[in-house]
């Protein structure tokens, strides 16, 4: 029993100064392994928004396709029709593309004469945007980027670009608004007058 006692007391009694604790490096491997991961997943992640702002998103590359020296058609998805005129594709210089919206100035589109001639119906005309529509919209439609199909740019040599320069030397001024403002008001005003009792 003595020598029980004796044991006891050593277990008890403290380590002497010279002994090194004992390192476990079990758990110094796992943080050293946490740190490693949570560095590079940092690098990652600025990596990744490095390489994200100096390419640019996708409408700004496609921004830089525009030719601003060239007209555009913008082609619209659905478009609907409005008795003789297709609002389906504008003409016009795109002055500004984002994710939301676009902009497009000096717009034209086509109508068709409503006629039973067969000959006009196949030859659309070229309008311009503003004062020869009954609600007088200045020259510039902003167009939401879901409606857009696609939109290209024109050569100068089209039958499209041919007409708006035609149209530019006719009108050096632009459209006579006057003339136009009148006789849309004229046949407003017939249109109200007939619908009367």
């Amino acid at each position: 029993m003595e020598y029980m006692s004796r044991g006891e007391n050593r277990a008890s009694a403290p380590a002497p100064a010279g002994r090194r604790k004992r390192i476990d490096w079990a758990a110094r491997t796992v943080r050293l392994e946490l740190f490693v991961v949570l560095v590079g997943s940092a690098l990652l992640l600025a990596a990744v928004a490095l390489y994200l702002g100096f390419s640019g998103s996708p409408t700004t590359s496609e921004s830089k396709q525009i030719d601003s020296g060239k007209y555009q058609a913008v082609f619209l998805n659905g478009g609907a029709t409005s008795g003789s005129v297709a609002y389906t594709t504008y003409f016009g210089h795109v002055t500004k593309l984002n994710s939301s919206y676009l902009i497009l100035k000096d717009v034209y589109y086509l109508t068709t004469a409503s006629s039973s001639d067969q000959s006009q119906a196949a030859n659309p005309q070229l309008t311009k945007l503003g004062c020869q529509q009954l609600h007088s919209p200045f020259d510039e439609m902003v167009v939401n980027r879901n409606q857009v199909a696609f939109w290209e740019n024109l050569q100068d040599s089209g039958k499209v670009v041919q007409a708006i320069k035609q149209f530019k030397q006719q009108n050096p001024n632009g459209p006579n608004c006057s003339a136009n403002t009148s006789s849309s008001t004229n046949s407003t005003t017939n249109t109200q007058n007939t619908t009367k009792p």
